[in-house]
């Protein structure tokens, strides 16, 4: 589907806007350095960009083939085993991804509820930083679910520079 492509797109944009975010705090702080002085909570706000950008990049990294596989059984089965043992993989990865997913809305629900503040120089509700985990599980479940329809009918999901590629 061309709108979970954009979807699975979009994610990986912001993954890598949240990189170049890290980089921008952390040359800042070397410059307010050499400068005498300091950006304040540079180092939290790096940290809340880099689980931003984890998460984000999670079903950009499926969609693109770039997670990691153990191809030693699977490059031994003939291809009917290896097409039952990738949608074993898939349901296995959909439940794990699909509970990260529940528990981190409540885990952000949680922040929201209790008024959860970071301890840093600045006092950021917990809620904001953790607002991207959440994003980034549900759009894996969703692309784990295309993914798990894509190999029940026999078609490719993973892409690579813009064309579909069977899973290696």
């Amino acid at each position: 589907m061309k709108s979970l492509t954009r979807l699975y797109g979009l994610c990986g944009v912001l993954s890598g806007v949240f990189m170049v975010l890290i980089c921008l705090l952390i040359v800042a702080q070397i410059i307010a350095r050499l400068a005498g002085t300091m950006v304040p909570a540079s180092d939290e706000l790096a940290a809340y960009a880099m689980a931003a950008s984890g998460f984000l990049g999670l079903p950009y990294a499926l969609h693109r083939g770039a997670h990691i596989r153990v191809s030693l059984l699977f490059k031994a089965l003939p291809a009917r085993g290896r097409q039952g043992l990738d949608v074993v993989a898939t349901v296995v990865g959909l439940g794990i991804s699909a509970y990260l997913a529940w528990y981190s809305a409540l885990f952000v629900h949680e922040s929201y509820v209790f008024g959860d503040l970071s301890s840093g120089l600045i006092p950021v509700p917990m809620w904001i930083p953790q607002v991207p985990m959440v994003i980034g599980t549900l759009v894996l479940v969703v692309a784990m679910l295309d993914r798990l329809v894509s190999l029940l009918r026999g078609r490719p999901f993973e892409v690579a520079d813009g064309q579909a590629v069977m899973s290696e």
